[in-house]
């Protein structure tokens, strides 16, 4: 399968959850590119529009799967702009993860995981369950590595 990984990361946790994800995809054949989203101003949790360096085209891909962290308890606005941005996710799999300082309870990932699935259905696209990972202070290597599993189970499913 092909697979496209879009990335936001504010502090690098989001982006090295991103890396070990294609590691792991590629180890089981599948062809993986991983980009992170650059938007030209400096984020900002309640930003609206976002205006990017890059906008990647999705149109390759069997699979796209977009990663952004929690910012003051939603989603990603970068994560947000750039789906909202792209005209089609038509027939592909679609999945959202994302990373937070707090526990998922407290931290909105919920509710960025629900509102992400919907603008993938808006999009057309097959949207997969969300997973969101806990970073807190520290992520043990054991804990990306069951996410990262996870994951991939989900999208070879």
């Amino acid at each position: 399968m092909k697979i496209g990984i879009f990335i936001h990361s504010q502090s690098g946790n989001t982006a090295k959850l991103g890396l070990a994800l294609t590691h792991a995809l590629r180890e089981k054949g599948h062809d993986v590119s991983i980009e992170l989203l650059r938007p030209v101003n400096k984020v900002r949790a309640t930003m609206r529009s976002v205006t990017f360096r890059n906008l990647p085209d999705v149109e390759e891909y069997d699979a796209v799967l977009v990663g952004g962290p929690i910012l003051a308890f939603g989603a990603s606005p970068v994560a947000v702009a750039f789906l909202k941005q792209l005209d089609s996710l038509k027939n592909k799999k679609a999945l959202c993860f994302t990373t937070s300082g707090l526990p998922t309870f407290f931290s909105g990932a919920k509710r960025c995981l629900h509102k992400v699935n919907e603008l993938f259905e808006e999009l057309e696209a097959t949207p997969l369950p969300g997973v969101a990972l806990f970073w807190g202070i520290y992520c043990s290597k054991k804990k990306l590595d069951e996410t990262v599993q996870t994951i991939s189970s989900i999208i070879q499913a």
